[in-house]
């Protein structure tokens, strides 16, 4: 399981783990994700008809059997196959556990914290607002919106003889003073992202591939 990276340590807690496995040529790969949820969550978190909050980190380690290296294989060589299905794989959890996933909003290169080319996807999500839970303040979201609006971010970068694979989901909306559905502020949506960045380029990677 990964640690998360200080400072975010300190206010996020492990949810839980998932564990998926897929195959690429001779290559078996096995992806434990570790989701964390932030300490004091947000009132949406009670709202949604999901296990998964809206403000959501997850970071992968990942298993390669056999390792890349004894099948003359490097992580930069297929770093975009590695990338597309990361993305897919993060598209399939979500999905599991009742997100719509809308599409890929934008795909970007960045400089990985390894030093080397790592791809960057965001995506449009709706969460499931839970209209069958009993209290006022979520019968009264379930009549405004159908869903909560959210952006996923899924970052895959060569790290070494792995890859790192890291990233977070954060509302679009909150709840105002009154318990109803706005926009987020600007200001609000950068530190949500700015977190899923901190924990993109300080991700501790033992890069062992499972020897």
């Amino acid at each position: 399981m990964t640690d998360l990276p200080e400072p975010l340590a300190e206010r996020w807690t492990t949810l839980g783990t998932r564990v998926g496995e897929t195959s690429v040529l001779i290559v078996s790969i096995t992806a434990e994700t570790t989701l964390y949820e932030p300490v004091d969550p947000s009132p949406l978190a009670d709202a949604v008809a999901t296990d998964l909050p809206p403000r959501l980190l997850f970071a992968v380690d990942l298993e390669f059997s056999p390792p890349l290296s004894s099948v003359g294989v490097s992580p930069e060589s297929v770093h975009s196959k590695a990338a597309s299905t990361a993305r897919d794989q993060f598209v399939d959890m979500i999905a599991d556990a009742g997100v719509e996933v809308d599409g890929v909003r934008d795909e970007l290169e960045f400089d990985g914290p390894e030093g080397t080319a790592g791809t960057w996807s965001v995506l449009d999500v709706t969460y499931p607002v839970d209209a069958d839970r009993p209290d006022d303040e979520t019968n009264r979201i379930a009549g405004e919106t159908d869903g909560i609006p959210a952006e996923a971010h899924v970052a895959v970068w060569p790290a070494g003889t792995t890859f790192g694979v890291a990233g977070g989901t954060l509302p679009l909306e909150s709840l105002d003073d009154s318990g109803s559905l706005d926009d987020r502020s600007d200001a609000e949506l950068e530190r949500d992202r700015e977190r899923v960045s901190t924990l993109v380029r300080k991700l501790d990677l033992d890069g062992d591939e499972g020897e």
